[in-house]
């Protein structure tokens, strides 16, 4: 049995921002969006919600409240994003002027980073796959400009749009 687990991207967090997509109006989403967070199945980096802390939308509250989606960054992370950077010009992926953010390869950094789990004896043969979400695309007029999509198809990691992730997971509201 797979189990997947989705590595959300800021952009795709602010195109469900509240403003948008009122938690009054849109009950059945926001409540199986939070339910894959406590899954454990809907994550994200801690950079991310720093990110999403600049600004002055609903995001962020909602964000605050479902902090645990949020990983810290590790070692292991730290290690694959330099693996990454030192690949086939993958430091476009950022911007080397910058001072903070950065935040793209440590998405994909999480995707590829190998999950600790206990096993039990009902799970032992659960395979996990982790799936980046993205608003970023492979923009068919310059296919190889570097950017998430990009990278992942490099490491064979898919990526989908929220979109997607909410089709994947067979969600109507």
């Amino acid at each position: 049995m797979v189990r997947n687990i989705y590595v959300i991207d800021t952009s795709s967090l602010i195109k469900i921002k509240p403003e948008d997509y009122p938690h009054d109006i849109y009950v059945g989403q926001w409540l199986n969006i939070e339910n894959i967070v406590k899954e454990g199945r809907l994550v994200s980096s801690k950079i991310v919600f720093e990110e999403l802390g600049k600004r002055s939308d609903d995001i962020y509250e909602w964000a605050k409240r479902n902090k645990s989606m949020f990983r810290e960054v590790t070692l292991q992370q730290t290690k694959l994003v330099k693996q990454i950077l030192d690949t086939d010009n993958f430091q476009a992926l950022i911007d080397l002027k910058a001072t903070e953010g950065q935040v793209d390869p440590f998405i994909i950094a999480i995707a590829r980073e190998k999950e600790k789990r206990q096993i039990s004896l009902f799970d032992s043969n659960e395979e996990i796959k982790k799936i980046v979400v993205t608003e970023e695309t492979i923009n068919p007029k310059h296919p190889n400009k570097i950017r998430i999509p990009f990278v992942c198809k490099h490491f064979g990691i898919e990526c989908i749009t929220l979109f997607d992730f909410f089709r994947r997971e067979g969600w109507r509201w």
